[in-house]
């Protein structure tokens, strides 16, 4: 079984200001990409697989969200 490295606070702020900052210039579709890099808390995973028929069944799979810690728990 593979390990999950989980991402510290610090490389998550700098993948946040990496989108920041490509918002900032209008470059919206890479800000998108680049924010859906910074793991989905586990929380939230939670909350929309429990509401999958609300969100979709492929949620996670078409907007890219990066599940490493949720499925690190």
């Amino acid at each position: 079984m593979t390990q999950v490295q989980i991402m510290t606070q610090a490389e998550k702020a700098e993948i946040a200001l990496k989108a920041f900052e490509l918002k900032q210039q209008g470059k919206l579709d890479e800000y998108q990409r680049t924010k859906r890099e910074i793991p989905l808390p586990s929380y939230m995973a939670k909350f929309i697989k429990d509401h999958i028929e609300y969100f979709g069944e492929d949620f996670f799979e078409k907007y890219g969200w990066n599940l490493a810690e949720a499925e690190a728990e």
